[in-house]
Protein backbone atom coordinates (compact mmCIF):
# COMPACT_ATOMS: atom_id res chain seq x y z
CA UNK A 1 0.00 0.00 0.00
CA UNK A 2 1.38 3.38 -0.97
CA UNK A 3 1.84 5.92 1.78
CA UNK A 4 0.76 9.48 1.14
CA UNK A 5 3.30 12.15 1.90
CA UNK A 6 2.61 15.84 1.85
CA UNK A 7 4.18 18.59 -0.17
CA UNK A 8 5.66 20.06 3.01
CA UNK A 9 7.60 16.86 3.71
CA UNK A 10 8.91 16.88 0.13
CA UNK A 11 10.12 20.48 0.48
CA UNK A 12 11.82 19.64 3.78
CA UNK A 13 13.53 16.63 2.15
CA UNK A 14 14.76 18.81 -0.73
CA UNK A 15 15.99 21.49 1.68
CA UNK A 16 17.84 18.98 3.88
CA UNK A 17 19.38 17.34 0.81
CA UNK A 18 20.53 20.69 -0.56
CA UNK A 19 22.00 21.77 2.79
CA UNK A 20 23.77 18.45 3.33
CA UNK A 21 25.15 18.39 -0.21
CA UNK A 22 26.25 22.00 -0.04
CA UNK A 23 28.05 21.44 3.25
CA UNK A 24 29.74 18.31 1.86
CA UNK A 25 30.80 20.22 -1.28
CA UNK A 26 32.29 23.02 0.82
CA UNK A 27 34.24 20.54 2.96
CA UNK A 28 35.53 18.65 -0.08
CA UNK A 29 36.47 21.93 -1.78
CA UNK A 30 38.32 23.18 1.30
CA UNK A 31 40.20 19.88 1.62
CA UNK A 32 41.29 20.04 -2.01
CA UNK A 33 42.10 23.73 -1.54
CA UNK A 34 44.37 22.85 1.37
CA UNK A 35 46.24 20.09 -0.46
CA UNK A 36 46.00 21.43 -4.04
CA UNK A 37 45.57 25.21 -3.83
CA UNK A 38 44.23 26.82 -6.97
CA UNK A 39 43.41 23.49 -8.62
CA UNK A 40 40.52 22.91 -10.97
CA UNK A 41 39.02 20.38 -8.54
CA UNK A 42 38.89 23.04 -5.81
CA UNK A 43 37.16 25.47 -8.18
CA UNK A 44 34.71 22.77 -9.25
CA UNK A 45 33.56 22.09 -5.70
CA UNK A 46 33.60 25.69 -4.45
CA UNK A 47 31.95 27.36 -7.46
CA UNK A 48 28.28 27.95 -6.77
CA UNK A 49 25.37 29.77 -8.31
CA UNK A 50 24.05 32.39 -5.91
CA UNK A 51 20.79 34.28 -5.80
CA UNK A 52 20.22 36.85 -3.08
CA UNK A 53 16.66 37.67 -2.20
CA UNK A 54 16.41 41.34 -1.32
CA UNK A 55 15.75 42.13 2.32
CA UNK A 56 12.18 42.83 3.30
CA UNK A 57 11.48 45.02 6.31
CA UNK A 58 8.41 44.70 8.49
CA UNK A 59 8.06 47.95 10.44
CA UNK A 60 6.25 47.50 13.73
CA UNK A 61 5.38 50.07 16.37
CA UNK A 62 8.28 49.37 18.76
CA UNK A 63 10.80 47.69 16.44
CA UNK A 64 11.21 46.48 12.88
CA UNK A 65 12.11 43.05 11.52
CA UNK A 66 14.24 42.52 8.42
CA UNK A 67 14.15 39.23 6.54
CA UNK A 68 16.39 38.11 3.69
CA UNK A 69 18.49 35.17 2.57
CA UNK A 70 20.86 33.96 -0.10
CA UNK A 71 20.33 30.76 -2.09
CA UNK A 72 23.68 29.13 -2.95
CA UNK A 73 23.71 25.91 -4.99
CA UNK A 74 26.79 23.96 -6.08
CA UNK A 75 27.17 20.67 -7.94
CA UNK A 76 27.27 18.52 -4.81
CA UNK A 77 24.11 20.17 -3.44
CA UNK A 78 22.33 18.99 -6.60
CA UNK A 79 23.59 15.48 -5.84
CA UNK A 80 22.28 15.88 -2.28
CA UNK A 81 18.86 16.92 -3.64
CA UNK A 82 18.86 13.86 -5.89
CA UNK A 83 19.69 11.54 -2.99
CA UNK A 84 16.99 13.16 -0.85
CA UNK A 85 14.42 12.72 -3.62
CA UNK A 86 15.45 9.09 -4.04
CA UNK A 87 14.97 8.39 -0.33
CA UNK A 88 11.70 10.35 -0.34
CA UNK A 89 10.43 8.28 -3.23
CA UNK A 90 11.39 4.83 -2.01
CA UNK A 91 11.35 5.05 1.80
Amino acid sequence: MARRRGLGLLLIAILVGAMTGSAAGEVIGLLFGHFLPGSMVEKFFLTAAEYTFPPATLPLVIFSLTFGFTLKINIISLVGIGVALYYFRWY
